[in-house]
């Protein structure tokens, strides 16, 4: 830490400095926030059984299945449309992280602790 006594001019300067910096990321985040809010990711299953919708969160919006149901297993339709599930939630996680790159950059603190919760949240990787 510089520990130089400062001029008046030079300590408002540098709080002028900071300000900015401090409403960029501001601002950045609100961008962020705003993008991740309107995300949403289709997948379907390896077998094209199911097929699904969810939000930014994870949350299940649409499911949707093929006629082909109707001569399939019950075990089998539900596998299907939990691995189309995770294939979306996988797909919302990685449109997510592409959004916080774009505006809080991957590598901030902001960016770092949003991926983290995401992830947990969406069970990506930590």
């Amino acid at each position: 830490m510089d520990r130089r006594v400062l001029s008046g001019d030079d300590a408002v300067a540098r709080l002028h400095e900071r300000q900015a910096a401090f409403q960029k990321t501001v601002a950045a985040t609100q961008e962020m926030a705003t993008r991740m809010r309107t995300l949403t990711a289709t997948a379907s299953d390896a077998n094209g059984l199911a097929t699904v919708t969810v939000d930014s969160s994870g949350v299940l919006l649409k499911a949707e299945f093929t006629a082909r149901i109707q001569r399939t297993a019950p075990d089998a339709v539900s596998r299907a449309l939990m691995e189309a599930l995770a294939n979306a939630k996988q797909r919302v996680a990685a449109q997510t992280e592409e959004v916080i790159a774009d505006t809080v950059g991957a590598d901030s603190e902001t960016g770092r602790a949003v991926a983290q919760e995401l992830n947990t949240r969406l069970g990506g990787r930590p």
